[in-house]
């Protein structure tokens, strides 16, 4: 912790300050600290164990900048792509967004007016999140640690395969993503500002993913993601969108299983979170074949 402090004063260039960690914050990719610094709040971001094998810290930064530029993230103060140590100023009169606020209608009304100011930036970004790039990687960084895999692994695998050449096949219109966009990642100052943070995943990607991953967890039921929905579309969803957010389900559970079986395997520890994300891909892999085409995939 004292090599911390020293780095905080190293990087902010204020040698004699006085510099105080309050507490840890949440963070499962990271570990996010609330630090005082003359009298000043700020947050720090330590990269978690492994980040630096799948996550490109200049891209990061870059889309960091942009969507600061939009006034949906706020402004970093120190960004190091070598390390990935990040430091925010606290947002004053500010709330995480929980799975009780998240599904409030006015609520649902103040993501989807984020995502669409996001998803129709007039700036791209220069780097697109490749989906099934990435899944290669941790299936690779799963394999070199000799990770025990969750029962029907093999079977899952195939599946979702499967389901990527069909998906490969569709017409997508990519735009600016957040690509991990839980409600954690979403801070209420006051009743108006929300923010959206923590931008490591983030590309040009299908903005469905966005809405998905959103909808998945925060846990909506039917008819509440019919409604957040219908906040961002302002129509119903066509066939084909509605097969892209459950295909986009599938493909998060099982990106961030894989996820959980390398970070675990590198000294984390996520309990059940990974067996239940792989448990869910299976049943939507079912779900999908029996909505969309009529039999089982599995």
């Amino acid at each position: 912790m004292e090599k911390l402090l020293r780095s905080i004063k190293v990087v902010l260039g204020l040698p004699q300050a006085d510099v105080e960690i309050i507490h840890t914050l949440g963070g499962m990719t990271n570990i996010n600290y609330l630090v005082a610094i003359n009298d000043e709040r700020y947050i720090v971001r330590v990269p978690g164990n492994g980040t630096g094998s799948f996550i490109k810290r200049k891209e990061e930064e870059e889309n960091l900048k942009l969507t600061a530029a939009l006034g949906i993230n706020p402004k970093h103060i120190y960004f190091n792509v070598e390390s990935g140590l990040k430091i925010t100023k606290e947002i004053s009169d500010a709330n995480t967004l929980t799975p009780q606020t998240a599904n409030v209608s006015e609520t649902m009304q103040m993501v989807a007016s984020v995502f669409t100011k996001l998803h129709s930036s007039p700036i791209p970004m220069n780097n697109r999140f490749d989906l099934f790039s990435l899944i290669k990687r941790f299936e690779m960084l799963v394999l070199q640690e000799h990770v025990q895999k969750f029962q029907g692994y093999e079977e899952v695998k195939k599946a979702v395969v499967a389901l990527k050449v069909y998906y490969e096949s569709l017409v997508v219109e990519e735009c600016p993503s957040h690509i991990d966009p839980s409600y954690t990642n979403f801070i209420l100052k006051g009743t108006e500002d929300l923010y959206l943070i923590d931008w490591e995943y983030s590309g040009m990607f299908d903005p469905l993913w966005d809405l998905a991953a959103y909808s998945m967890e925060s846990g909506f039921s039917e008819s509440e993601e019919e409604q957040f929905f219908s906040f961002y579309f302002k129509r119903p969803l066509s066939q084909v969108e509605s097969e892209r957010v459950l295909m986009h389900k599938i493909f998060q559970d099982y990106l961030w299983s894989l996820w959980t079986m390398f970070k675990e395997a590198k000294g984390d520890d996520f309990g059940i979170y990974g067996q239940k994300r792989f448990e869910r891909a299976k049943k939507n892999l079912k779900v999908f074949e029996e909505t969309f085409r009529g039999g089982n995939v599995l």
